[in-house]
């Protein structure tokens, strides 16, 4: 457990840094030297790049033998066993259209578990912290998912980024779904921070296919220390660093979530990304 605490600690003050660039960005109106990954969806920008080397700096400066594997890129040791998983600017459309809904996730994976991670919330200045076997906070207090047990009074978020017109498909299949049985349905834009806010209990569920390691690591153990789970959409563990199609809830209503997804036409995956897992 104390090495979980200092690795949490070491993730708190990483993501806090990461989240000054942005808030700098913010305030101060720096060009974002706005590119794409993709033709239209999927951007990054100079916010995303800095924040990660700020990021990294922190992280490599306390564990200098472990190995950074970001969004924007890898750093630290390629074949350290220890790896931390680092979105610099989870939310990076809604920053730069200037919604304030984005973060910066920092998660460690240990022996092929993630032992602590935060993520940092720059705009509300709120930041959740979850320690494996040591409970999730936001500002240092205990947080806790809502006792909402049924779907159709739960509010759901399901998202999607892609220019891919069959994964396109699938989403609007997704939402179908979910609109004929939820309470309601978001897209927000940034899964780390959604996954927070189920832990806080401001939401109930979260879908979401093809999601990297750097979206979800942190706000999955901050769920889970808070009382929610996260599944692959049949209702298995997701207990990998691997890209998975996933679903997230309060617990309680996990099941008929499960149920409610059942026999969706899903596509294939997109291969996992290269690099450490």
């Amino acid at each position: 457990m104390t090495g979980a605490i200092l690795a949490a600690e070491v993730a708190e003050a990483a993501a806090r840094a990461g989240g000054a660039v942005l808030r700098r960005y913010l305030r101060d109106g720096a060009d974002l030297e706005v590119g794409y990954k993709d033709a239209r969806a999927n951007l990054v920008t100079a916010a995303d790049r800095e924040s990660q080397r700020a990021v990294a700096d922190i992280i490599l400066t306390a564990f200098p033998g472990h190995a950074v594997d970001g969004e924007e890129g890898p750093a630290g040791n390629a074949g350290a066993t220890d790896v931390w998983y680092v979105d610099p600017l989870d939310g990076t459309t809604n920053f730069t259209h200037g919604v304030p809904f984005f973060c910066v996730s920092v998660a460690l994976r240990s022996s092929a578990r993630t032992v602590a991670g935060a993520v940092y919330d720059p705009a509300r200045d709120e930041m959740f912290v979850g320690i494996r076997g040591g409970g999730a906070t936001l500002n240092g207090s205990p947080v806790g998912v809502s006792d909402v047990a049924r779907l159709d009074r739960a509010l759901v978020v399901a998202q999607a980024q892609t220019v891919d017109p069959a994964e396109i498909r699938a989403y609007a299949r997704l939402v179908e779904r979910l609109m004929s049985r939820a309470g309601g349905v978001r897209a927000l834009g940034s899964p780390a921070l959604t996954l927070c806010a189920i832990a806080a209990g401001r939401l109930e569920a979260y879908c979401e296919y093809t999601m990297d390691a750097w979206d979800i690591l942190a706000g999955q153990l901050i769920l889970a220390e808070a009382g929610g789970t996260l599944t692959l959409f049949d209702g298995r563990p997701h207990v990998t660093a691997d890209r998975a199609d996933v679903v997230a809830s309060n617990g309680y209503l996990h099941q008929e979530l499960i149920d409610a997804l059942r026999g969706l036409d899903r596509v294939t995956p997109a291969p996992a990304p290269e690099g450490p897992q």
